[in-house]
């Protein structure tokens, strides 16, 4: 017996690509704003962070809404204002699945900057956030993690 999968239709794939962009753009949108608890409701009850490169004492797996809230609380304190650019959606032929690139520019509480390049696989289930698994420059977000005292 041999297990077929069933590709989604560009039409579908279409439809997924919009309904998950407009998912990422919005809970986007309300983290760089600060607005954090509109940013966890985006998220599945399941919601999983992940990064591939872990830094000192910053987790390499954050799981569940309460926690995700209180990582992202963390850094929008240390911040004045985030602004992100060169964004670049990728919806792949599994409807669930997409890739984020994108350059983040923080300006940060006291004074500094925190410049990274992001690439990210998000998992979407129903309509919200499920996971990132996120790739970014490990020097500059170790840097950024010394100068909140962090990791030493």
């Amino acid at each position: 017996m041999t297990a077929t999968t069933m590709t989604p239709s560009p039409t579908q794939l279409a439809a997924a690509r919009a309904r998950n962009e407009a998912v990422w753009r919005t809970s986007s949108a309300l983290l760089y704003a600060g607005r954090i608890d509109e940013f966890i409701a985006c998220w599945h009850d399941e919601a999983r962070y992940e990064v591939a490169y872990p830094v000192g004492s910053f987790p390499a797996l954050v799981e569940g809404r309460a926690a995700l809230a209180q990582l992202f609380k963390g850094f929008g304190a240390a911040t004045e204002r985030i602004d992100v650019h060169d964004v670049r959606f990728y919806q792949t032929d599994d409807p669930e699945v997409a890739f984020v690139e994108e350059r983040m520019v923080a300006e940060l509480v006291g004074g500094g900057r925190y410049e990274n390049k992001l690439a990210i696989r998000v998992t979407f289930r129903d309509g919200l956030l499920a996971q990132m698994f996120e790739y970014y420059g490990q020097r500059a977000h170790g840097e950024l993690l010394r100068r909140l005292g962090l990791t030493a």
